[in-house]
Formats: structure tokens, C-alpha cells, sequence
């Protein structure tokens, strides 16, 4: 049972089975077996959901004008949602059970299977303020996910970081003098340069490179990635640097808006920076750490590295390469092997284009 586009896309758990008479469910437990089913959901799959969901609850709040209540969307969608019968369609191989289906006669398991669909539909448009929510049977049981926990004034962990992000640069000057041989290209975007690398630390995120030119010299984009955030990121909700921990180190905690209904999220890393004054390439390495005093809007995402390769190429003119791995926390490892290096793309297109004047006389016009 396939709550997708797609037939093939088989991620998403079998939801309709929590409603009768796939079930025999008490109904003050469906919602809170429904809100732990959501939970599992990989965030791709569970946003998709959301968004959906809202705008059907939108729809069903214009009840007086459309007629449309959560029984009703759900007779008209649950079919084009639930993908029963054209799943057990393509498995079944019998010839009886083909002719069956070229005539259109349903069995008592098809007309089962659809109502369970029409009600949970019905129930998840009602209820979808409170789907995904954490359910109330899970309060006091949260269990952090980090390996190690350290605050902010932690010293000795803040040195060894330091140190950890230090060696990440020598090998990324490394790679960047053989030219990141290693890497595999993929296709650019907006002129950007794209390339991957599956690492071998049995992660399963591999590390994404994305390069561009900037018409700027290495210290002005330095600069613009440290103290001018908001000028390049549109949705920066919130951004300050928590601890100033030397000349060229600091913790760094920023939030990023995510499109209503999705939580934000909230990156807090320690980084440091270098320069060498001699060629003038710049070297900006990132990565999280554990802060539990400060307040979050929002997940907290696991910068696994990040790194800001800056290195000139001629008068006022830079190579910007941005080498990172990052876990937003929930997408599927797919998901980051597919896209996310795209989104790493438009990130320093819009640095780059931050740079750009813009025109607001616009084009002359002759009268």
C-alpha cells in the first residue's frame, strides 16, 4: 500500500491498514499510531505528505462555498492516492485474476481496501494539524542522537575540533593543487561546477564540490561568508556568532526558514578561517558542535564538513569551490546522492550573484 506518485516508490508505510476494517485499531489509538507511522517517514516523503494535507484542510475550510468535507476530498482522491488495485493489478499473474481486473469487478478485498483508504484519508485530512506532531506517549523519552555532548565553554573539545578542521584544510589545499582529480563531474548548473565523491569512512552521505567564479577578490568573498549572510541567503531567519574563540575561530549559529508547514533549521558549528598572504587564497573550514543552552527555531542539522576553497585567478577574480557534507537530518541517503549537491549549486550561485549591481533603472525606453 502506496501513499506516492509513483508506483514503483515503495518508502512510505502502510498507513491505510490503521483504519477499519484493514484494522481492528481502538480509535483513541489510531492517532498516535498514525503520528509514530508519519515519524518514520524519510523527511522527503513526509513533507510531500504535509504539504498535501494543508492545502486539503485549506480546502475543507471553504466547506460552505465547495461542499468539499474530508469524506467527500477523500472519495474523490484516495483512489489516485492509494495506488490497492493497480498495485495487486501488476502482481497478480494468475489469468483469472487478470480477467478479473480487464472487467472492472472488484472482490470483497478491493472494496475493503478502498474504504480503509476513503477513511483514512477523511481522518488524516481532519487531523492533519496534529499528524505530525510528536505523539504525547513519547514525551519525556527523547533520547539524543549525538555521540558526544558538549557545551559551549568546553574548551579541550573546542581545541580538539579546531584541530580536526585544521587537518580537514591541509588535505582539501591537498586536493585542490592535484586539481580534485578524484572527484566525479556531474552535470553544472547556472555555470556552476559540479562534482561528487563517495568517501570511504562507511558514511553513507557522500562528499558534493561545487565551484564558480566570482568577480571578486578571495578576502571580499571571505568576508561576505562570514559577516554578510544575509545578503546572499534569502532564507535567513536568524544568525549570530554565539563565542568568539581567537582571531580566526569562532561558534557560529544560524537558522534557516523552511516553507510552512516544515520546521526550520538550525546550524550551530564551530569555524575557522585562514589566509595566506602571500597568494591571497583564503581557507574557510565548518563544522557542528553540541550547544544545548541556546534557544532553536527549528531541527538541528549535522554539518559533517564544510569547507570554503577561495583561491584567485586573477585581478579581483576568484575561484569559490564549496566542499561539504551535511545532514539536514531524516532524508533518505538517495535523496543527498541525488539532489542535494544542487542545492549546494544554488547556494554559491547566489553568493556569486550577490556581488552582481542590480539594475533597478531598467532599459532605456525612446518616446
Amino acid at each position: 500500500i502506496v501513499l506516492s506518485g509513483t508506483h514503483e516508490n515503495k518508502t512510505l508505510l502502510p498507513l491505510v491498514c490503521l483504519w477499519p476494517p484493514s484494522a481492528d485499531l481502538p480509535t483513541e489509538q489510531r492517532l498516535p499510531a498514525v503520528q509514530s507511522a508519519i515519524l518514520l517517514l524519510p523527511d522527503e516523503n513526509r513533507e510531500a505528505l504535509q504539504s498535501l494535507l494543508c492545502f486539503l484542510c485549506d480546502v475543507v475550510a471553504c466547506v460552505n462555498e465547495n461542499q468539499m468535507t474530508p469524506t467527500n476530498l477523500a472519495v474523490c482522491l484516495a483512489p489516485s492516492l492509494f495506488h490497492l488495485n493497480t498495485l495487486r493489478r501488476e502482481s497478480t499473474s494468475s489469468r483469472v485474476g487478470q480477467r478479473k481486473y480487464s472487467l472492472g469487478k472488484p472482490d470483497q478485498r478491493d472494496l475493503s481496501e478502498n474504504l480503509a483508504a476513503t477513511q483514512g484519508l477523511a481522518h488524516m485530512i481532519a487531523e492533519c494539524t496534529h499528524l505530525f506532531l510528536v505523539p504525547e506517549q513519547w514525551a519525556g523519552k527523547n533520547v539524543s542522537i549525538s555521540q558526544c555532548v558538549h557545551g559551549l565553554h568546553d574548551s579541550e573539545w573546542h581545541r580538539h575540533v579546531k584541530t580536526a578542521l585544521h587537518n580537514s584544510s591541509l588535505g582539501l589545499l591537498k586536493e585542490a593543487k592535484e586539481k580534485f582529480r578524484s572527484w566525479v563531474s556531474c552535470c553544472g548548473l547556472e555555470h556552476v561546477e559540479i562534482a561528487c565523491k563517495k568517501m570511504d569512512d562507511n558514511h553513507p552521505l557522500r562528499l558534493w564540490k561545487v565551484s564558480v567564479d566570482v568577480e571578486k577578490s578571495p578576502g571580499e568573498i571571505l568576508n561576505r561568508l562570514l559577516r554578510e549572510h544575509q545578503l546572499w541567503e534569502n532564507d535567513l531567519l536568524h544568525s549570530e556568532v554565539v563565542e568568539t574563540l581567537g582571531d580566526e575561530t569562532e561558534i557560529y549559529h544560524h537558522t534557516i526558514r523552511s516553507t510552512f508547514p516544515h520546521p526550520h533549521r538550525d546550524y550551530i558549528v564551530l569555524r575557522t578561517w585562514q589566509t595566506d598572504s602571500q597568494t591571497g587564497l583564503c581557507v574557510l573550514a565548518a563544522t557542528s558542535v553540541d550547544a544545548k543552552e541556546l534557544p532553536l527555531q527549528g531541527v538541528q542539522a549535522n554539518v559533517i564538513t564544510s569547507q570554503y576553497h577561495i583561491e584567485p585567478v586573477g585581478a579581483s577574480r576568484s575561484k569559490l569551490s564549496h566542499i561539504c557534507r551535511i545532514d539536514t537530518r531524516g532524508r533518505t541517503p538517495e535523496w543527498y546522492n541525488k539532489a542535494f549537491g544542487y542545492l549546494c549549486a544554488a547556494d554559491v550561485a547566489r553568493i556569486r550573484n550577490s556581488f552582481q549591481p542590480i539594475n533597478a533603472e531598467g532599459p532605456e525606453t525612446k518616446i
